[in-house]
């Protein structure tokens, strides 16, 4: 079932290690990304401020 790594070219090889590589990587984000994320972050900011603002912490 499995090919025998040592029949393997120099060009098959190449595209083992760039397909792993691009598998891994960041994907391009859109703005619509972008946009979801920001909201996400602020979000979560003013949890956390509003957190540390019941607990006495007052922070910028």
């Amino acid at each position: 079932m499995a090919e025998d790594v040592n029949k393997l070219t120099a060009k098959e090889v190449g595209a083992i290690i760039q397909a792993r590589y691009d598998s891994e990587m960041w994907q391009p984000e859109t703005e619509e990304q972008r946009k979801l994320a920001k909201e996400r972050r602020a979000k979560v900011d003013a949890m956390v401020k509003e957190n540390l603002r019941k607990k006495g912490i007052i922070i910028n």
